[in-house]
């Protein structure tokens, strides 16, 4: 899904016939569903869906990919950032869409689908209608508007609803976010991430439905559909198959370039200087304000992405609670905060000491990695019995 993959397309032979809304398919053509395997980049791992068609008879093998984005769309980065990200409809060859997966060592499998003349005729009608300009751009959403979700769309729109969905709930209380996790394990950074920037929206539990937001999730519905063929119903996939088989990707990101070292590593570094305070004043001073600007610097970021962008899934959004804006001005301000206020200093601690006690009890999945950091900011707003007054000049 795009979540995410971009092709680069050369000119093929049959462009003009695959354009042309009037290409009629012989009795032979086939239509397929491809899923492609995960790949070791982030946006490469959850996986792709498109549509394959083949006729034989006249020389066809396309496949169609509502995965394409342009690098040279006007304000790229700054549609990206809003939540205004346009992909669009494009199409390759066969042998082309599957060089680059062999390229790459990422699996194809194929689904044919059972369907007559008529339905595939439908299908191609649809797929040309959407590669006309004005139709082939849609603005993507990770959960809802992506690649996959849109060959949902193409199977009821173009076969008129004639597809009869059995759908399996999930063992548990599936989520989204507990489904990026299952994509995200060799991806602790990616994972980190999308946990920061989305927020309680994708830890409500899902229906059917909602699951096919992910290539495996809509393969294993196909395989389980039903199509409609006048007044019975016929299994949707006719035929299975393994079109390239890839080595499993196993992550080998060494431990300590990963979240969890460099947040036990700051935590042990606050625990050392608050116990040597009285030894190194200025330098506790200094590492203390720098934690919490760097924190309340996050905390903007989250606020603004929730409250500015087309970023539904940024919404509520409970990381606010530990990484609170507030903090980037406490931060600043800790030099003349540390003896003139020491209430504020108190119930700051016990502030974030209760974000840490309820840190599973909270309506968001917050990441426990994150805990060694939220435990250095409670660290960090003590006073240590035996620290020094530091003069305010210290700063």
């Amino acid at each position: 899904m795009v979540l995410f993959l971009m092709l680069s397309f050369k000119d093929i032979s049959f462009a003009q016939n695959v354009s042309n809304s009037a290409l009629l398919l012989s009795k032979d053509a086939q239509i397929s569903v491809i899923t492609c395997g995960a790949g070791p980049i982030l946006y490469e791992a959850f996986g792709h869906t498109a549509i394959r068609v083949v006729d034989k008879t006249q020389g066809m093998d396309v496949v169609f990919n509502y995965g394409i984005f342009d690098f040279n769309q006007p304000n790229f980065y700054g549609n990206f950032a809003l939540g205004s990200m346009r992909y669009k409809l494009g199409f390759s060859s066969g042998e082309e869409f599957l060089y680059q997966y062999r390229f790459y060592k990422r699996s194809v499998r194929e689904q044919v689908l059972n369907l007559d003349s008529v339905q595939k005729q439908s299908i191609v009608n649809y797929l040309n209608t959407n590669l006309l300009p004005g139709n082939r751009d849609y603005y993507y959403d990770y959960f809802y508007n992506n690649c996959t979700t849109k060959i949902v769309e193409l199977l009821d729109s173009a076969l008129q609803h004639q597809v009869i969905w059995s759908l399996a709930e999930m063992e548990g209380m599936a989520t989204h976010r507990k489904l990026i996790h299952q994509y995200t394990v060799f991806q602790p950074w990616g994972r980190l991430g999308i946990d920061l920037g989305l927020g309680a929206v994708i830890d409500k539990p899902m229906t059917g439905r909602e699951l096919d937001f992910l290539p495996d999730g809509l393969e294993h519905d196909i395989f389980r559909a039903q199509v409609k063929r006048g007044q019975i119903h016929v299994p949707l996939v006719l035929q299975s198959q393994v079109l390239y088989d890839a080595p499993i990707f196993y992550g080998d990101s060494p431990f300590w370039i990963g979240p969890v070292f460099l947040f036990s590593l700051i935590l042990l570094i606050t625990i050392a200087l608050t116990w040597k305070s009285a030894q190194f004043p200025k330098i506790r001073l200094v590492w203390r304000s720098l934690l919490f600007i760097l924190v309340g610097m996050l905390g903007w970021v989250e606020l603004l992405i929730w409250l500015f962008t087309n970023h539904k899934a940024a919404a509520w959004n409970y990381n606010l609670l530990w990484a609170s804006p507030v903090f980037l001005f406490l931060g600043l301000l800790w030099p003349y905060i540390e003896n003139r206020f020491p209430a504020l200093r108190n119930g700051l601690s016990w502030y974030l000491g209760s974000v840490v006690v309820l840190w599973f009890l909270l309506p968001q999945e917050l990441n426990p990695v994150l805990i060694p950091l939220v435990l250095s900011l409670f660290i960090a707003s003590l006073k240590p019995k035996n620290q020094l007054a530091v003069p305010l000049t210290a700063a």
